[in-house]
């Protein structure tokens, strides 16, 4: 029974929590200080902006978006030989010739390219 006792008592009593020093609870206050101030969600964002800001910013990120693209991926497929950079012909399909849009090599640059990086 006596080890019954001691048993309840330690599980029962809890230790008392340590103190932290100064300098960690100071810095506690001011985190949670800038967690109070810094609450925007994103509609409070959205609605600071407006609707013209946020089809600004889409537009913007679909441009962003299409010029990593062209950097990635200058060049598309030569849609007239399929990329194959040579036409067969018509009543002798054994022969061949060059491709006479992309002069035999497959492939075109792209409409943005040409505009946007002045290339051929």
């Amino acid at each position: 029974m006596d080890l019954t006792h001691h048993l309840a008592v330690v599980l029962g009593t809890t230790a008392a929590p340590t103190p932290q020093p100064e300098h960690v609870a100071a810095a506690g206050q001011a985190a949670s200080q800038a967690t109070e101030s810094n609450n925007g969600t994103a509609a409070d964002i959205a609605s600071s902006i407006g609707p013209t800001g946020l089809l600004l910013l889409a537009l913007m990120t679909i441009v962003a978006a299409y010029v990593v693209s062209l950097s990635l991926h200058p060049n598309a497929k030569c849609n007239r030989c399929k990329g194959a950079g040579r036409h067969r012909g018509s009543i002798f399909s054994y022969a061949q010739r060059p491709c006479s849009s992309c002069k035999g090599r497959g492939i075109h640059p792209r409409l943005g390219r040409k505009v946007l990086f002045k290339q051929p």
